[in-house]
């Protein structure tokens, strides 16, 4: 409950009435370390799914019905436990005007839309994260090494993956490289950024420590750049289309991409190419199965 107080004090210190924190980091993924487990600092609820919503009087999580249980057993007494799809932020809001911040960096246009649209309220990006204002921890993590997959478990190369990217930017005007890491406990997706033209040139963005020269030489086209330059990368491209992951790109990033350039409304070819092969990999499997 002091963790709350505090929250709240910092939120009339910015003069809004409200704050959501959500259980995803950055990079939008299913597991998260937990130096970043925001959610579960302010909740104590360790699902895999959810999030906050702290106004000046009361406090509500959402989870999916998955969670509904374990949500009233590790937060019953400072929340009020709502389980969508049932039960909305939206519809908490709804006769309500008020000023409610985010940190733009951890949510998605999308994700906004769905759950907080048709409301009075006025939703604010903050520049800082204010749950970071009151968790004092430790944010040094172990730099675990990315590693490549060996070619025999793969169902195909980098190589062929870019010209295939390459080739859908290219008719559009406007999983890929192979690469694991060990960002989290329980998925091998390393925590990282691509940006990536029609020309298969490839900026691959990550915390360089977590990569050695031997790991670079590996790949052609590729530029490793530091994780923290995204912003300034992306602030020089001017004038071009580009195609985002609307599912994973931020409203940080989205809204940086827009200073300069125009974002097609166009599916992000990554995931039409990943069904296609996770498809004929499940026909494989049925075939050798026989």
């Amino acid at each position: 409950m002091e963790k709350i107080k505090k929250l709240k004090e910092i939120l009339r210190k910015n003069y809004i009435e409200g704050y959501i924190i959500p259980k995803n980091d950055e990079f939008f993924g299913e597991y998260i370390s937990s130096n970043k487990d925001r959610l579960k600092y302010i909740s104590n609820f360790s699902g895999s799914y959810g999030f906050a919503l702290i106004l000046n009087n009361k406090n509500f999580l959402f989870v999916d019905g998955r969670y509904t249980l374990q949500a009233n057993k590790q937060s019953p007494n400072s929340f009020k436990i709502k389980t969508i799809p049932g039960e909305l932020p939206r519809d908490i809001l709804k006769n309500k005007i008020y000023k409610i911040g985010y940190d733009p960096k951890l949510f998605t246009k999308k994700t906004l839309k769905i759950f907080f649209e048709k409301t009075k309220c006025k939703y604010i990006p903050l520049s800082n994260n204010l749950i970071d204002e009151i968790w004092k921890r430790k944010k040094n993590e172990l730099k675990r090494k990315f590693y490549i997959l060996p070619e025999n478990s793969v169902g195909e190369n980098y190589k062929s993956k870019i010209n295939k990217i390459s080739s859908a930017i290219k008719k559009n005007n406007a999983w890929l490289l192979n690469i694991r890491g060990k960002d989290s406990l329980y998925s091998p997706v390393p925590n990282s950024y691509i940006l990536i033209d029609q020309n298969k040139n490839v900026n691959f963005f990550c915390d360089l420590k977590k990569i050695t020269s031997s790991f670079k030489k590996k790949f052609n086209r590729v530029k490793f750049i530091d994780i923290n330059n995204v912003e300034e990368i992306l602030l020089k491209i001017k004038k071009k289309k580009f195609i985002i992951d609307h599912n994973t790109c931020s409203i940080y990033f989205e809204n940086i991409i827009l200073k300069n350039n125009k974002i097609i409304n166009k599916q992000d070819s990554i995931y039409f190419l990943f069904i296609v092969f996770t498809y004929l990999i499940l026909c494989q499997n049925i075939k050798f199965s026989f």
